[in-house]
């Protein structure tokens, strides 16, 4: 017992989504009535109905039955030769049978689709986007990307120009809008424009996308309003220091001068008893410290404080440097403090002035140190008020300056 069967053809072509058919014959090679069930082996099982699916056949005798095979119009569906085997299992003498096998000729077929991402881009230079195709179809595309303008406004860098995309996957592109010509200031202008995706295979038509590039001014609408107002800001700040601030440290200065002014000892040619109008500091104290220089090409540090009983400081030989003073005033005594250089020949200058009202201590640094030369004094002058305050007895006067810096050799 058993059966025959034949395929007819046994190679056949089939496009995804449509329908192929073909015969099978089927013949009972047995002694007795069997029924033969058809059947599809495979991967190709899924697309084959048989039609009928069973036929029923006497001893000897032959039947015929139609098998279509209907592949998906998916990526899944490869393209080219495919196997296929169909069973006729009999049902008397299962070991009695047959499978056939053929061949699909299965077609390609192409179904890209794209996106821009996003559809519109702006900036003053250039727009970006993203570019994302997917190919539904069964067979590997090379696309060519290209970009138009009607209106020749703008060109386009697309990174990279061909994108090769596997089935069933995406591939994506980078796309640069930049405009021929910028401009400085106004509103915005739209750029409409074209990205063609043209795929490899002959006759494909391409996948066209509508875009659109904001092109922006350089300068930014709220650059004129930002620079009127920096503008309005400066003119203020001018005008708040014509008008404000540099008379009152105008002010300011001209009463520290006033207070810093001398005030006259009482006797003294053009002062009043007890008065604070300039007047003659009185004359050095006989007390003098003298400093001797280090050997030549060296220097030597030296400290020291002045009062008003060793009033004066003077180097033998060599230059002294003064870096550093501090004034005090223990006492709390008015009236006002002089230091002054007393040159060789000539008069005095007067290096500060001081009103002894305003401080107890005082310090102050020098980034170019005074300078001393041999014979020259550095002398300290008090010149303190004749009464205190509510025409008491003022207080003692003791003001004094500590002194450091460096002595040298040379001049």
């Amino acid at each position: 017992m058993g059966a025959t069967a034949s395929l007819e053809p046994r190679t056949l072509p089939v496009d995804p989504g449509a329908e192929a058919t073909l015969v099978v014959t089927i013949r009972n090679t047995g002694s007795v009535v069997d029924e033969y069930a058809i059947e599809g082996l495979g991967d190709t099982a899924s697309w084959m109905t048989a039609d009928p699916p069973t036929l029923s056949l006497f001893p000897g005798a032959q039947g015929t039955a139609r098998i279509t095979f209907g592949p998906p119009r998916s990526a899944s569906t490869k393209a080219g030769p495919t196997p296929f085997a169909v069973m006729v299992r009999s049902h008397e003498d299962p070991n009695g049978s047959t499978v056939e096998e053929g061949t699909l000729q299965v077609g390609a077929f192409l179904a890209p689709s794209a996106e821009l991402v996003p559809r519109t881009s702006h900036g003053s230079r250039s727009g970006h986007h993203d570019l994302a195709l997917d190919n539904r179809g069964n067979t590997a595309v090379a696309a060519a990307l290209s970009g138009s303008d009607p209106d020749g406004l703008v060109r386009f860098a697309i990174d990279p120009p061909t994108l090769p995309v596997d089935p069933g996957t995406a591939g994506f592109a980078k796309v640069a809008v930049k405009p021929v010509r910028t401009f400085w200031r106004g509103p915005a202008k739209t750029r409409p424009f074209q990205l063609a995706i043209q795929p490899d295979a002959p006759g494909a038509a391409p996948v066209v996308l509508d875009g659109s590039y904001l092109q922006e001014s350089i300068l930014p609408p709220w650059f004129v309003r930002a620079v009127m107002a920096l503008i309005a800001l400066i003119v203020a700040l001018v005008l708040l220091w014509l008008l404000v601030l540099q008379p009152q440290i105008k002010a300011t200065a001209a009463q520290a001068l006033a207070d810093a002014g001398y005030t006259a000892r009482p006797g003294s040619p053009g002062g009043g008893g007890g008065g604070t109008g300039g007047g003659s500091p009185s004359p050095l104290a006989s007390s003098v410290v003298t400093l001797t220089p280090p050997p030549a090409g060296q220097q030597a540090l030296v400290d020291g404080r002045l009062d008003t009983t060793t009033n004066a400081l003077t180097p033998t030989a060599g230059t002294l440097f003064i870096t550093d003073l501090v004034f005090s005033n223990p006492t709390g005594a008015s009236g006002d403090l002089t230091l002054q250089r007393n040159p060789v020949s000539g008069a005095p200058t007067k290096l500060l002035v001081l009103r002894l009202d305003n401080f107890r201590d005082y310090d102050v640094h020098f980034v170019t140190p005074i300078t001393v030369h041999a014979g020259e004094t550095l002398a300290l002058v008090a010149n303190c008020a004749a009464t205190g305050s509510g025409g008491g007895a003022a207080p003692a006067c003791e003001p004094a300056v500590f002194y450091s810096g460096y002595v040298t050799s040379g001049g």
